[in-house]
């Protein structure tokens, strides 16, 4: 038999052989931390009517107005920002 040979019937001898029952660990996922937010009076801080929540993206050094919410987590969590230190939310009451 040629070395090709005997390395094939090896390999086939390797595969039909059982394996121990081992069962592989899924990744949990990590929860992403809770948005956090005050409220505020202050109406210089909320030129647009139509944008009542401001954030402060201290990271990046800028200010964005947000119609909702969903859109200022949406940005938050693309971002990676971490609350406190790199972003300040506020809403207008």
């Amino acid at each position: 038999m040629s070395k090709t040979q005997n390395a094939l019937e090896k390999n086939i001898a390797k595969l039909s052989q059982k394996k121990p029952n081992t069962k592989t660990k899924r990744k949990t996922q990590l929860k992403e931390p809770e948005v956090k937010y005050t409220k505020s009076k202050d109406d210089k801080l909320f030129p647009h009517s139509t944008f009542p929540w401001r954030l402060e993206d201290r990271k990046e050094n800028k200010v964005c107005h947000f119609q909702c919410l969903d859109h200022a987590e949406k940005y938050i969590r693309r971002y990676k920002l971490e609350p406190i230190k790199q972003y300040k939310l506020q809403v207008k009451v």
